[in-house]
């Protein structure tokens, strides 16, 4: 039971720092074991003769893939699906070698654009776009699958080259399949389309028949690769990949990238649970190929650290970047599960190892978070040397950005350094200039870092995207459409969120609920027949991924539910921003005005609070009277009545069903607002708005057992004063409230949390759970601080 009301003042705030630390920038983590180097190994000799026609023709795929690769990163998509749609140029026995592999550097590629292949990839994709004529489907209308389509998926392709795939004599590339899979699965992503999830999956399966056939048959010692051994702890030792030629070690690699890309396409294609049980095998077979790979590594690592000779092992970039990227990926995405799953896992012999994975995917790019700035000639060497350039060295950088930036604004992450992203993306932004990704990447810091107008202006610098990857932009547009939340611009919000609704199919339930409650914000009397019909439509467009229904989607149901039951929502924008954690980057204007907004509902509901219950918040409240669980079983005494009809009636507010619901969201969005302006980074702290801060929050633990559904306000709550605690130096209390909130889920095999108490279905119990989680994370951070004598930095 969490602690009584009484003992949460400020009293003469002691305990608070007079100035808020960053918590934009933490020290790196102190890693467990050391992080390998694996660029040092790269001892591949493009002067040298390939050892075989196999090797060569691998050579000059690579040079090409490297190529498609920058040209679809720098906003050149149709030139680059039209260059891998050429299908591979088969290299002829006694035919010249492929000598020009400064070409896999992207700045020399750019200086090669005016080059012949680059001449005969514009010629490809006016083809291609006369191919297509009035046939091409249109972007937003492709619910049902297309004869097109289904010609697609029987041949893999729509190109010249793969319609004749039937052909034994034609040459196929594990590279080329991997590149136009890469690039279909991406196209499936941004448009959610089953046909185009269903083509991914195609070419994914294609890939994984061509790299087979590139696969040593049998090894000495531990047996054949695709004998992975038991499922539970077969492993495959560094000896076997020793005995392999440099193309061999290549199509493991490339099998096993395709089995777990194909495998993530499929619990997407089939939206079922049973799919992710099923495909586990898959993924374990692939992950034992990573697992030896990285054995490998290490094995020529002590031999290199021993003085002995490597360069017999050929290690390339490409290789060095590809096992990076899928064991950093291992480490990183299994340390996200529940516990429960992850200690599952570990026994199986996957890793999770999260600091561990970053550091080794910095490594790959040389990258050193607590390094100081490069001078120009370091600048220089980095943008020129070609051990940069695997071809999944790009994707070994992305991921520290979104670690950094993205996934830290849903999930309260440790070690959070938002000037070493920066310093990545400028890095790619360089080499990439009109990349969408990387300026969306630009505009994301701006935002995380409460730059608000330069990232709203970063998004809109966007070049237009050709109309088969126009899905991309609403990343951006998206963000554009929480800024202008943030900022209370319901005329642009109004804007951005009908033109998701119109283009977009990721979510059609949020992008209703989102059109609907900016324009409801607006305050038009003439749009409320059409947020009348959206919100009786947002149900309908709920989806499930892996069987399980996204929790921003239900959130988005249930107040839609409640919108066309009572006519009315509470401040749905500023309710919404609580899924996006959008107060962590408003600047202080913004927090401001915002308070000021919630401020004046807290007022206006004030007003219509029964008299009686506003004569009894002075008395004593006991603990158990102000949570939740106390409106589950017996009679309510402290501010309530003795009698449980009494209280009841006592407390009505008139027709308004669900009046205590709002009462408390709006207290909650008060402290919610009040904490981030007391707490703001590198800012004095403002111990009023700390007071006020905690005063909404006992406020809503007050009427807390009189919530009939938003029950999220009451636990989110709990996790704010907390945090506050952790501030003051109260962490003994912080830990007491941390365990409260844990105790209230069910940790059953899955970990999925369900609350216990409480009267109506938190929509957000996930949410709650994986930021208490790392709550206690920033608990132990200050529990060190304070052994220690210095400040905590938490967020």
């Amino acid at each position: 039971m969490p602690p009584s009301a009484k003992d949460s003042g400020l009293g003469q705030g002691d305990g608070f720092p007079a100035y808020n630390p960053s918590r934009r920038r933490e020290t790196p983590p102190k890693l467990k074991k050391p992080v390998p180097h694996y660029r040092h190994l790269i001892r591949w000799n493009d002067k040298q003769p390939a050892a075989s026609l196999e090797e060569r023709q691998m050579n000059h795929d690579l040079v090409v893939l490297r190529h498609a690769l920058d040209l679809f990163l720098d906003l050149r998509m149709a030139e680059s699906e039209a260059l891998l749609k050429r299908g591979p140029q088969p290299v002829s026995a006694n035919g010249a070698e492929v000598s020009d592999y400064a070409s896999l550097n992207p700045t020399a590629v750019k200086r090669a654009s005016q080059a012949s292949s680059d001449k005969d990839s514009r010629a490809s994709v006016a083809e291609d776009d006369s191919k297509y004529g009035s046939s091409k489907v249109k972007e937003n209308d492709q619910a049902s699958l297309s004869t097109e389509a289904q010609e697609k998926l029987s041949l893999g392709s729509s190109s010249g080259s793969e319609k004749k795939a039937k052909d034994s004599k034609e040459t196929r590339s594990m590279y080329y399949d991997l590149g136009r899979g890469i690039i279909q699965g991406m196209r499936a992503i941004a448009t959610f389309d089953p046909d185009e999830i269903a083509m991914g999956m195609q070419m994914f399966e294609q890939t994984i028949k061509t790299a087979d056939k590139q696969r040593k048959g049998s090894m000495m010692g531990l047996g054949s690769v695709k004998a992975v051994g038991s499922f539970v702890v077969g492993t495959i030792g560094a000896g076997s990949f020793k005995g392999m030629t440099r193309v061999q070690k290549h199509a493991e690699l490339v099998y096993a990238e395709a089995t777990l890309l194909r495998t993530g396409l499929s619990v997407f294609y089939h939206m079922d649970l049973w799919m992710v049980l099923e495909e586990a095998i898959n993924l374990r077979s692939a992950f034992t190929i990573i697992q030896g790979l990285k054995s490998f590594m290490d094995s020529v690592e002590s031999e290199l650290r021993a003085g002995k000779n490597i360069d017999h092992y050929q290690i390339d970039e490409h290789l060095v970047s590809g096992v990076t990227l899928s064991y950093a990926l291992y480490n990183i995405i299994i340390s996200f599960l529940p516990d429960v799953i992850i200690k599952m896992l570990q026994f199986m012999g996957f890793p999770s190892d999260r600091d561990w994975g970053m550091a080794m995917l910095a490594a790959c790019g040389d990258w050193d978070p607590s390094a100081a700035a490069e001078s120009p000639e370091e600048h220089k060497e980095r943008l020129s040397s070609s051990a940069n350039d695997g071809i999944r060295r790009q994707f070994c950088d992305m991921v520290p950005i979104i670690y950094h930036t993205i996934v830290s604004s849903f999930i309260p992450l440790k070690h959070v350094d938002f000037a070493f992203a920066k310093r990545i993306n400028d890095y790619n932004l360089e080499l990439y200039p009109d990349s969408p990704f990387y300026i969306y990447f630009k505009g994301r810091h701006l935002q995380v870092t409460s730059k608000l107008d330069e990232a709203i202006a970063t998004y809109k610098s966007l070049k237009p995207v050709e109309a088969r990857w126009h899905n991309f932009t609403h990343i951006s547009v998206f963000e554009e459409l929480m800024c202008a939340m943030m900022r209370a611009d319901h005329d642009t919000a109004c804007e951005k969120s009908r033109q998701l609704l119109k283009e977009s199919r990721w979510s059609k339930c949020c992008y209703r609920y989102l059109t609907a409650i900016t324009g409801l914000e607006r305050g038009k009397e003439s749009e409320k027949k059409k947020i009348n019909s959206l919100m009786e439509k947002v149900e309908d467009g709920m989806q499930k991924i892996a069987g399980v229904n996204l929790f921003f989607e239900t959130f988005c149901a249930r107040k839609a539910k409640r919108y066309v039951k009572e006519g009315h929502l509470l401040l749905p924008s500023f309710d919404f921003m609580i899924l996006w954690n959008s107060f962590d980057m408003m600047p202080p204007k913004a927090l401001k005005r915002a308070l000021d907004i919630i401020s004046g509902e807290v007022h206006r509901l004030r007003e219509l609070l029964p008299n009686k219950m506003k004569e009894r918040e002075n008395r004593p409240l006991a603990a158990k009277d102000q949570t939740i669980e106390a409106a589950t079983g017996g009679y309510l005494s402290g501010m309530f009545s003795s009698n449980k009809n009494a209280s009841a009636k006592e407390s009505k507010v008139g027709s308004y069903e669900n009046f205590y619901d709002d009462y408390c969201l709006a207290h909650f969005l008060q402290g919610n607002v009040a904490y981030h302006l007391a707490f703001f980074p590198e800012e004095p702290f403002d111990a009023a708005m700390c007071a006020l801060a905690l005063e909404s929050f006992e406020t809503v633990f007050r009427y807390a057992p009189l919530i009939n559904d938003d029950t999220y306000t009451y636990y989110f709550s709990h996790y704010y004063k907390a945090k506050i605690w952790i501030h003051q130096g109260r962490l003994e209390e912080a830990e007491g409230r941390f365990k409260y909130l844990l105790g209230l889920t069910n940790t059953s095999v899955m970990s999925l949390p369900t609350l216990l108490g409480g009267k109506g279905k938190n929509s957000l119990e996930l949410f709650l759970l994986l930021k208490t989680h790392s709550g206690q994370l920033d608990l132990e951070a200050a529990k060190t601080a304070a052994d220690s004598g210095s400040v905590y930095s938490g967020k």
